[in-house]
Protein backbone atom coordinates (compact mmCIF):
# COMPACT_ATOMS: atom_id res chain seq x y z
CA UNK A 1 0.00 0.00 0.00
CA UNK A 2 1.62 3.25 -1.07
CA UNK A 3 1.71 6.35 1.10
CA UNK A 4 -0.40 8.96 -0.67
CA UNK A 5 0.35 12.63 -1.15
CA UNK A 6 -3.17 14.01 -1.12
CA UNK A 7 -3.86 17.73 -1.36
CA UNK A 8 -4.49 19.32 2.04
CA UNK A 9 -6.90 22.04 3.15
CA UNK A 10 -6.40 24.35 6.12
CA UNK A 11 -9.24 24.82 8.59
CA UNK A 12 -8.27 27.20 11.33
CA UNK A 13 -4.75 26.23 12.42
CA UNK A 14 -4.88 22.62 11.22
CA UNK A 15 -4.24 20.92 7.88
CA UNK A 16 -6.75 18.29 6.75
CA UNK A 17 -6.58 16.00 3.75
CA UNK A 18 -8.94 16.96 0.94
CA UNK A 19 -10.84 13.74 1.65
CA UNK A 20 -11.58 12.53 5.16
CA UNK A 21 -12.89 9.12 6.12
CA UNK A 22 -16.60 9.04 6.91
CA UNK A 23 -17.84 6.26 9.16
CA UNK A 24 -21.51 5.60 8.39
CA UNK A 25 -20.72 2.17 6.90
CA UNK A 26 -18.87 1.17 10.08
CA UNK A 27 -22.08 1.56 12.09
CA UNK A 28 -24.54 0.08 9.59
CA UNK A 29 -25.88 3.48 8.49
CA UNK A 30 -26.21 3.03 4.74
CA UNK A 31 -29.19 5.36 4.14
CA UNK A 32 -29.96 2.84 1.40
CA UNK A 33 -31.67 -0.34 2.61
CA UNK A 34 -32.07 -2.58 5.65
CA UNK A 35 -30.20 -5.31 3.79
CA UNK A 36 -27.18 -3.07 3.27
CA UNK A 37 -27.35 -1.89 6.88
CA UNK A 38 -27.22 -5.52 8.04
CA UNK A 39 -24.34 -6.34 5.68
CA UNK A 40 -22.31 -3.40 6.99
CA UNK A 41 -22.98 -4.32 10.61
CA UNK A 42 -21.93 -7.90 9.98
CA UNK A 43 -18.75 -6.90 8.17
CA UNK A 44 -17.34 -4.05 10.27
CA UNK A 45 -15.85 -5.39 13.44
CA UNK A 46 -13.04 -3.39 15.06
CA UNK A 47 -10.33 -5.10 13.01
CA UNK A 48 -12.10 -4.35 9.73
CA UNK A 49 -12.63 -0.71 10.74
CA UNK A 50 -8.95 -0.45 11.65
CA UNK A 51 -7.87 -1.99 8.34
CA UNK A 52 -10.18 0.29 6.34
CA UNK A 53 -8.94 3.46 8.07
CA UNK A 54 -5.34 2.29 7.73
CA UNK A 55 -5.86 1.88 3.98
CA UNK A 56 -7.26 5.42 3.80
CA UNK A 57 -4.20 6.70 5.69
CA UNK A 58 -1.99 4.95 3.18
CA UNK A 59 -3.68 6.97 0.44
CA UNK A 60 -3.03 10.29 2.20
CA UNK A 61 -6.19 10.65 4.32
CA UNK A 62 -5.40 12.19 7.71
CA UNK A 63 -8.80 12.55 9.40
CA UNK A 64 -11.79 10.44 10.41
CA UNK A 65 -15.29 11.87 10.87
CA UNK A 66 -17.60 10.08 13.31
CA UNK A 67 -20.23 10.51 16.00
CA UNK A 68 -18.60 10.68 19.42
CA UNK A 69 -18.15 7.19 20.86
CA UNK A 70 -15.47 5.30 22.76
CA UNK A 71 -15.12 2.63 20.07
CA UNK A 72 -13.81 4.98 17.37
CA UNK A 73 -11.63 6.89 19.85
CA UNK A 74 -9.96 3.63 20.91
CA UNK A 75 -9.36 2.57 17.31
CA UNK A 76 -7.87 5.97 16.42
CA UNK A 77 -5.64 5.88 19.50
CA UNK A 78 -4.23 2.55 18.38
CA UNK A 79 -3.67 3.81 14.83
CA UNK A 80 -1.91 6.94 16.08
CA UNK A 81 0.56 4.80 18.05
CA UNK A 82 1.99 3.51 14.78
CA UNK A 83 1.66 6.61 12.63
CA UNK A 84 4.34 9.26 12.11
CA UNK A 85 1.67 11.64 10.80
CA UNK A 86 -1.26 13.16 12.74
CA UNK A 87 -4.64 11.44 12.45
CA UNK A 88 -7.34 13.98 13.21
CA UNK A 89 -10.70 13.18 14.77
CA UNK A 90 -13.64 15.17 13.43
CA UNK A 91 -16.29 14.32 16.00
CA UNK A 92 -20.00 15.09 16.01
CA UNK A 93 -22.55 15.23 18.82
CA UNK A 94 -24.98 13.03 16.90
CA UNK A 95 -26.90 10.88 19.40
CA UNK A 96 -27.40 7.31 18.22
CA UNK A 97 -26.84 3.68 19.13
CA UNK A 98 -23.05 3.96 18.91
CA UNK A 99 -22.83 5.40 22.42
CA UNK A 100 -24.70 5.50 25.73
CA UNK A 101 -24.30 9.27 25.76
CA UNK A 102 -27.71 10.66 24.92
CA UNK A 103 -27.30 14.44 25.01
CA UNK A 104 -25.36 16.82 22.82
CA UNK A 105 -23.80 18.37 25.91
CA UNK A 106 -22.45 14.97 27.03
CA UNK A 107 -21.12 14.24 23.57
CA UNK A 108 -19.44 17.63 23.32
CA UNK A 109 -17.75 17.15 26.70
CA UNK A 110 -16.47 13.77 25.45
CA UNK A 111 -15.13 15.33 22.24
CA UNK A 112 -13.35 18.08 24.14
CA UNK A 113 -11.89 15.60 26.63
CA UNK A 114 -10.57 13.50 23.74
CA UNK A 115 -9.25 16.54 21.87
CA UNK A 116 -11.26 16.14 18.67
CA UNK A 117 -9.65 18.47 16.13
CA UNK A 118 -13.11 19.67 15.08
CA UNK A 119 -16.07 19.42 17.44
CA UNK A 120 -19.26 19.43 15.37
CA UNK A 121 -22.63 20.22 16.93
CA UNK A 122 -25.00 17.93 15.06
CA UNK A 123 -28.05 18.77 12.95
CA UNK A 124 -30.24 17.09 15.57
CA UNK A 125 -29.46 20.15 17.71
CA UNK A 126 -29.08 23.03 15.25
CA UNK A 127 -31.89 22.10 12.84
CA UNK A 128 -34.52 21.71 15.58
CA UNK A 129 -37.76 23.66 15.11
CA UNK A 130 -37.25 27.08 16.69
CA UNK A 131 -39.56 29.87 17.68
CA UNK A 132 -37.03 32.68 17.70
CA UNK A 133 -34.61 33.73 14.99
CA UNK A 134 -31.69 32.12 16.83
CA UNK A 135 -30.33 28.71 17.83
CA UNK A 136 -30.68 28.55 21.59
CA UNK A 137 -27.51 27.52 23.38
CA UNK A 138 -25.30 27.26 20.28
CA UNK A 139 -23.20 30.32 21.08
CA UNK A 140 -22.31 28.83 24.47
CA UNK A 141 -21.38 25.45 22.95
CA UNK A 142 -19.12 27.12 20.37
CA UNK A 143 -17.46 29.14 23.15
CA UNK A 144 -16.67 25.92 25.07
CA UNK A 145 -15.05 24.42 21.99
CA UNK A 146 -12.92 27.49 21.33
CA UNK A 147 -11.93 27.79 24.99
CA UNK A 148 -10.48 24.26 24.66
CA UNK A 149 -8.38 25.39 21.68
CA UNK A 150 -10.39 23.27 19.22
CA UNK A 151 -12.26 24.08 16.03
CA UNK A 152 -16.05 24.46 16.11
CA UNK A 153 -18.38 23.18 13.44
CA UNK A 154 -22.02 22.47 12.95
CA UNK A 155 -23.63 19.73 10.92
CA UNK A 156 -26.76 20.93 9.15
CA UNK A 157 -28.98 19.75 6.34
CA UNK A 158 -30.57 23.15 5.75
CA UNK A 159 -29.41 26.21 3.84
CA UNK A 160 -31.40 28.39 6.23
CA UNK A 161 -29.40 27.21 9.25
CA UNK A 162 -26.10 28.24 7.63
CA UNK A 163 -27.53 31.63 6.67
CA UNK A 164 -28.74 32.14 10.25
CA UNK A 165 -25.36 31.20 11.75
CA UNK A 166 -23.58 33.63 9.43
CA UNK A 167 -26.05 36.42 10.22
CA UNK A 168 -25.76 35.86 13.97
CA UNK A 169 -21.98 35.56 13.89
CA UNK A 170 -21.85 32.39 15.98
CA UNK A 171 -18.16 31.89 15.21
CA UNK A 172 -18.50 28.61 13.31
CA UNK A 173 -15.18 27.50 11.78
CA UNK A 174 -16.63 24.97 9.35
CA UNK A 175 -20.00 23.68 8.17
CA UNK A 176 -20.73 19.98 7.59
CA UNK A 177 -23.32 19.99 4.82
CA UNK A 178 -24.78 17.66 2.15
CA UNK A 179 -23.92 18.45 -1.46
CA UNK A 180 -24.38 16.19 -4.45
CA UNK A 181 -25.72 16.37 -8.00
CA UNK A 182 -29.07 14.69 -7.16
CA UNK A 183 -30.00 16.71 -4.05
CA UNK A 184 -30.25 13.54 -1.91
CA UNK A 185 -29.98 14.13 1.85
CA UNK A 186 -31.49 11.07 3.53
CA UNK A 187 -34.64 8.98 3.03
CA UNK A 188 -37.63 10.97 4.24
CA UNK A 189 -35.87 14.35 4.37
CA UNK A 190 -38.56 17.02 4.39
CA UNK A 191 -36.56 20.01 3.16
CA UNK A 192 -37.11 21.69 -0.18
CA UNK A 193 -33.68 23.14 -1.00
CA UNK A 194 -32.68 22.83 -4.64
CA UNK A 195 -29.25 21.58 -5.70
CA UNK A 196 -28.46 25.09 -6.93
CA UNK A 197 -29.42 26.61 -3.58
CA UNK A 198 -26.98 24.23 -1.89
CA UNK A 199 -24.23 25.10 -4.36
CA UNK A 200 -24.90 28.81 -3.84
CA UNK A 201 -24.54 28.67 -0.06
CA UNK A 202 -21.36 26.55 -0.25
CA UNK A 203 -19.78 28.94 -2.74
CA UNK A 204 -21.21 32.07 -1.12
CA UNK A 205 -19.78 31.43 2.36
CA UNK A 206 -15.97 31.76 2.33
CA UNK A 207 -15.49 29.39 5.28
CA UNK A 208 -14.48 25.81 4.47
CA UNK A 209 -17.25 23.23 4.33
CA UNK A 210 -17.03 19.52 5.07
CA UNK A 211 -19.21 18.14 2.29
CA UNK A 212 -21.18 14.97 3.05
CA UNK A 213 -23.54 12.69 1.09
CA UNK A 214 -21.39 13.51 -1.91
CA UNK A 215 -22.21 10.21 -3.64
CA UNK A 216 -25.83 10.17 -2.46
CA UNK A 217 -25.30 7.18 -0.12
CA UNK A 218 -24.27 4.95 -3.01
CA UNK A 219 -26.78 6.30 -5.53
CA UNK A 220 -24.26 8.27 -7.62
CA UNK A 221 -21.24 6.74 -9.41
CA UNK A 222 -17.97 8.12 -7.99
CA UNK A 223 -16.73 9.63 -11.26
CA UNK A 224 -19.97 11.60 -11.76
CA UNK A 225 -20.41 12.63 -8.15
CA UNK A 226 -16.84 13.75 -7.63
CA UNK A 227 -16.74 15.63 -10.94
CA UNK A 228 -19.80 17.59 -9.75
CA UNK A 229 -17.89 18.59 -6.60
CA UNK A 230 -14.79 19.50 -8.59
CA UNK A 231 -16.93 21.89 -10.62
CA UNK A 232 -19.07 23.32 -7.80
CA UNK A 233 -17.23 23.21 -4.43
CA UNK A 234 -14.60 25.71 -3.28
CA UNK A 235 -10.89 24.84 -3.25
CA UNK A 236 -10.89 25.05 0.57
CA UNK A 237 -13.76 22.59 1.06
CA UNK A 238 -13.20 19.08 2.42
CA UNK A 239 -15.01 15.93 1.25
CA UNK A 240 -16.17 13.31 3.76
CA UNK A 241 -16.61 9.92 2.08
CA UNK A 242 -18.04 6.82 3.71
CA UNK A 243 -15.92 4.13 2.05
CA UNK A 244 -16.91 0.53 2.67
CA UNK A 245 -13.99 -1.37 1.15
CA UNK A 246 -10.40 -0.98 0.03
CA UNK A 247 -11.60 -1.19 -3.57
CA UNK A 248 -14.00 1.73 -3.02
CA UNK A 249 -11.22 3.72 -1.38
CA UNK A 250 -8.87 3.20 -4.31
CA UNK A 251 -11.54 3.97 -6.93
CA UNK A 252 -12.84 7.18 -5.34
CA UNK A 253 -9.46 8.52 -4.26
CA UNK A 254 -8.07 7.74 -7.68
CA UNK A 255 -10.68 10.01 -9.25
CA UNK A 256 -10.05 12.71 -6.68
CA UNK A 257 -6.32 12.69 -7.43
CA UNK A 258 -7.08 13.50 -11.08
CA UNK A 259 -9.90 16.01 -10.50
CA UNK A 260 -8.76 18.19 -7.60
Amino acid sequence: MRQGAMKQVTIGHRAFSKVICGTNPFYGHSHFSEARNAEYLGRFDDKTIERTIRHCIGRGVNAVESPANQRIVSILSMLRDGSPQPIHFVGTTRTDETSRMKSHQQKLAFLIENQAAICVVHAQYVDRPRRADSIEGLEQLVAKIHEAGLLAGISTHRVQTIELCETKGYGIDTYMFPLNLSGFVYPGYDGSESVQARVDVVRGVPKPFILIKTLGAGRIPPKEGLQFLAENAKPNDVISLGLASEQEIDESLGWIETMF
